[in-house]
């Protein structure tokens, strides 16, 4: 099997939009990525992780209607449409990428993404165990903690989202970039006394302990609840949740209900090339 009997149809966005535009279309279409184009032409790829990472990071004072896309989209990596979903798990693995898209300069013919790879996994399982592939290692916070704490933790592990525990150190949901975004956008809404936006000060209260990073606690954010499965699970359940769940990862919990790790769309490629 090629990837391009699995590959996607890539939805793209001008490279003269802004960042508002972008994170206002991939909310509403629920994706995590969007192909840019400049006059017909692919010229670049933009993920929700590449906005989280700069946006909560950029310290200017420009509002979200003012950031050209051009300032964070990344190179376009092509692939040709012969390769397997082996191969090309193992390039997104090598490369750190979580898509890749099948043509060329002058014109895309799909996009080949980690969804795809597990969606493939499922169609194609094998007795491959959780235990062997899962990340131990994870990001949490507290549902206590200040907003502004939250994100610089995601910021300095690199992370696009981070799972939350209640003071019993019991995990009770998830925070997202996907979630940040929509604070974005909808504080970004709202108007002065005179009538303008203000979406400058959405970044900085993010972070700062002056803005209502400090007043907007964990809790009040996150996507309450997780999906989880337990270690000794074979790895195509774990695919058949995160479809389901339109998520991409699962916490991973031990003999003992205690977290031991996660399992993501990343350690099935892994297991995918293995």
């Amino acid at each position: 099997m090629s990837i391009s009997e699995i590959s996607n149809k890539p939805i793209t966005i001008l490279k003269s939009s802004t960042v508002s535009d972008i994170i206002k279309k991939l909310l509403e279409l629920k994706l995590s990525r969007l192909i840019v184009v400049e006059s017909g032409k692919p010229v670049g790829i933009i993920t929700e992780k590449d906005i989280g990472l700069f946006l909560f990071s950029e310290n200017s004072m420009r509002g979200l209607d003012d950031i050209p896309i051009s300032k964070i989209m990344k190179p376009i990596l092509f692939i040709e449409e012969k390769l397997t979903p082996k191969e090309s798990a193992k390039i997104m693995i090598d490369k750190g990428v979580s898509s890749l898209t099948i043509g060329s300069p002058e014109n895309i013919t799909g996009i080949f993404t980690k969804t795809d790879l597990v969606k493939y996994y499922l169609d194609n399982p094998s007795e491959k165990k959780i235990f062997d592939y899962m990340t131990h290692d994870y990001v949490y916070t507290h549902s206590a903690a200040p907003l502004y704490k939250v994100v610089k933790k995601m910021l300095e592990n690199k992370v696009s989202r981070i799972i939350v525990k209640n003071q019993n150190e019991e995990p009770t949901g998830v925070i997202s970039f996907r979630d940040l975004f929509r604070i974005s956008i909808e504080l970004g809404s709202e108007e002065d006394d005179m009538g303008f936006t203000i979406p400058d000060q959405i970044r900085k209260g993010f972070l700062s302990k002056e803005g209502f990073g400090n007043i907007s606690l964990a809790n009040e954010v996150m996507t309450k609840g997780i999906v989880s499965i337990k270690f000794d699970e074979k790895i195509s359940t774990a695919c058949k949740l995160i479809l389901e769940n339109n998520i991409s990862g699962l916490v991973v919990f031990d003999e003992n209900d205690s977290i031991s790790g996660i399992i993501s769309k990343t350690d099935i490629a892994r297991a995918i090339v293995d």
